[in-house]
């Protein structure tokens, strides 16, 4: 057993999350409340209390089904974040929100009638996400009262997802087929549920024994209770071969029925409950003060941009250059300021995949941040940056000061108002994809930003392919943002893919060793099974129909027959083997990481030659200030082109004959690709094509770079 940490207020880390305190602890292991640097809610840490060495089949069971859990969404399920090895335990990692269900609303702790009734639909709601699991071929295993979740919203979740193994197969080698979830556990599962639905109603816990009859009926404690929920709970808590449900899709279908919950397709809400969503969804939407933020923004935005516009065409371009520079900067502020603020579907993202990443991902964050820094100094520009800096960063600290939290106050009202609508939706019995097509169908032209902000912009999606809805009804910001939230997800997943195979490669060779295989074989075999599995589940996350009907008989499938599984992947030949490893290095090479490094030190380089050279002055950049506030030379526009003509030719005539680099120790090619402003553009060529993972602009963006640093070298007259 596992003993529980002396409790500090320094935050102790394990398994990649900080723990602030246990939970619980029990013969299956040790719950901890944690936070994670990566995870936008707190977490809830869970320590397996048997060592992997103990019981090797047994973990690498548990093992399966949390890697499953972590690809499963459903409303009625908490999101398991991912699997760890901690100190040879394994740990269970889950986003914990909402607190336990109280439903006692009278002396004595009795449910009244109402707390009955939200007994009831809690219990549905559960009933819904074992369901789910069942369907998948899981289990839950330890279901309590204190593992059910209530959000503010009314939503039920279960929570304690991953932490009980599933029963051994006879033979996970064998052939033929297996029954998934197991008989007896999905039994277990009903009869637990029916045990907290009992507590639930009746305020007391029923009887230790798991024969019903040592209980007595849930009304005879509480008479609130009405006969049919009490005969309804009795049935959960009776196996099926003495008159329980055989299934727990039955007891859904009985608890609906009892719930009042409209039939699918059969839902038609009335007339004042429309009124009022749609009331809340305009409300929310035109808030007086996002009107006036959004006409302020594009005011200072526009205005901006014109007088860059305009002090391009004077040919004061360091004007320009840092009045683009400033905006850049603000927005950049205001994104992080409101980020760390409410959050948002970016921001927590990227804030993910930085905090959660692996040293080389932060190593390369950090060689970007110093690599950025050089280049200021080395153009004299470090100074001015900062100040600018500070600027957008004062900037964004008054909107978030006086816009964004003034419009967060005036939707507050609204919000709260359509989030207690459908709270008693739910409260009814409707399952939560209805009450999401509720939403869109009854929020009328502007129900868009309200659902958003209910029920987040992965939901919002969804319903925007869902119903195709056209362009010009989708809400701009979404837009823009998918394609980062797009390859955002995607690096997420690769790296949560590239930590599942080696945990489950280990793991795989570990049982078969201990089913008695000997050790090179089991090393060999365990590399074919964890992308095997990896496979399985990747088509299960496109929707592809698994093997066997069920998630876990997909999973069981791949480690019986992991070449099976690999076939489509790997029937190539050798010339197509060789052509995909090619790839595989170009991309490495080329990939968009490579290239914003590249691009950095391009520029540094490209800076420092300018330096060194006084191509760049700090009395330049005085200078184009004093003209551009003379009102005697802005008089004469004439005079001022020709001195600022005059002033460019001199710049290019120093370029022309200037000095390579001089770096102490470089080697002379390298000093050489510094003698000309190719390196410049070349830098600013990739740092563009870093935003664009695709291989065609990779390579695209590399050959012009190329092309532009050897234009000296190649008769190419691009800056003549």
């Amino acid at each position: 057993m596992i003993r529980l940490p002396i409790p500090s207020p320094i935050p102790r880390p394990r398994a990649g999350v900080l723990v602030l305190g246990p939970i619980r602890q029990d013969a299956s292991g040790v719950s901890y409340r944690a936070w994670s640097p990566g995870e936008e809610d707190d977490v809830a840490l869970w320590v397996d209390a048997a060592r992997v060495d103990d019981d090797p089949v047994r973990a690498e069971r548990l093992a399966r089904q949390a890697v499953a859990l972590a690809r499963v969404r459903h409303p009625n399920l908490a999101e398991v974040v991912r699997l760890a090895d901690h100190s040879g335990r394994l740990a269970v990692i889950e986003r914990i929100s909402g607190g336990p269900p109280v439903v006692g609303d009278e002396e004595g702790g009795r449910p009244g009638p109402s707390g009955v009734r939200r007994a009831l639909a809690i219990g549905l709601q559960a009933a819904r996400g074992l369901e789910a699991l069942h369907g998948l071929g899981l289990i839950h295993g330890d279901l309590r009262p204190d593992l059910l979740s209530v959000r503010g919203d009314g939503r039920v979740t279960l929570t304690g997802l991953g932490r009980v193994a599933p029963p051994a197969e006879d033979d996970p080698d064998a052939a033929g087929p297996v029954r998934l979830p197991d008989p007896s556990a999905a039994r277990e599962d009903r009869i637990a549920l029916g045990r907290v639905l009992f507590e639930l109603a009746s305020g007391s816990p029923p009887g230790p024994s798991g024969d019903p009859g040592a209980s007595p009926p849930a009304e005879s404690i509480n008479p609130r209770v009405p006969s049919a929920f009490s005969a309804l709970i009795r049935r959960l808590m009776t196996p099926e071969g003495s008159g329980g449900y055989a299934t727990i899709v039955e007891a859904v279908g009985e608890l609906e029925r009892l719930a009042g919950a409209p039939k699918p397709g059969a839902f038609l809400p009335r007339e004042e409950l429309v009124e009022a969503y749609r009331e809340c969804a305009s409300e929310f939407a035109d808030a007086p003060t996002a009107r006036v933020k959004r006409t302020v923004l594009r005011a200072s935005y526009g205005g901006t941009a014109g007088l860059a516009a305009l002090a391009t065409l004077l040919g004061l371009s360091s004007l320009a250059i840092g009045l683009i520079g400033l905006v850049a900067m603000t927005a950049g502020c205001s994104f992080v300021v409101g980020g760390l603020a409410r959050g948002g579907p970016v921001f927590d993202r990227a804030r993910r995949l930085v905090l959660g990443g692996r040293a080389r991902d932060l190593a390369t964050v950090g060689a970007a941040v110093v690599l950025s820094i050089a280049g200021l100094e080395a153009a004299g520009l470090l100074g001015l940056s900062v100040v600018l800096g500070v600027v957008a960063a004062a900037l964004a600290g008054l909107q978030e000061a006086f816009l964004d939290r003034w419009i967060d106050d005036e939707r507050r009202g609204p919000l709260d108002r359509a989030a207690a609508l459908l709270k008693d939706l739910r409260h009814h019995g409707l399952a939560e994809d209805r009450v999401r097509a509720f939403a869109v169908d009854h929020g009328g032209g502007r129900w868009g930003p309200i659902f958003l902000e209910l029920f987040g912009v992965d939901a919002y999606r969804e319903a925007l392919n869902r119903r195709g809805v056209s362009a010009t009804g989708r809400l701009a910001r979404v837009g823009l943002s998918g394609r980062a939230i797009d390859a955002i997800d995607a690096r997420l997943r690769a790296r949560r893919d590239e930590r599942d195979r080696a945990l489950l490669t280990r793991l795989e060779e570990r049982r078969l060793i201990a089913l008695g295989v000997f050790e090179l074989t089991a090393r060999r075999r365990s590399w074919r099974i964890a992308p095997a599995l990896l496979s399985r589940l990747r088509d299960f996350e496109a929707g592809a129909p698994m093997p066997g009907g069920t998630l876990a008989a997909g999973l069981l499938d791949a480690v019986r027959d992991p070449e099976h599984v690999l076939v489509d992947a790997e029937a190539e030949s050798a010339a197509d083997r060789l052509k995909r490893r090619a790839l595989r290095l170009v991309d490495a090479i080329t990939g968009p990481r490579a290239r914003l490094l590249a691009g950095l030190a391009l520029l540094v380089g490209f800076l420092a030659w300018a330096h060194q050279n006084r191509l760049i002055r700090g009395e330049d950049v005085s200078q184009l200030y004093e003209i551009a506030r003379s009102s005697d030379e802005l008089g004469d526009l004439e005079a001022l082109g020709s001195a600022l003509d005059s002033r460019r030719e001199r710049i290019q005539a120093q370029a022309e004959g200037a000095r390579p680099l001089r770096v102490r120790g470089a080697p002379e090619p390298v000093s050489r690709l510094f003698r000309g402003p190719g390196a410049g553009l070349a830098a600013l060529i990739l740092l563009a094509s870093s935003a664009f993972p695709g291989r065609w602009a990779a390579l695209c963006s590399i050959a012009a770079a190329v092309i532009v640093l050897l234009a000296i070298d190649l008769g190419v007259g691009i800056f003549s």
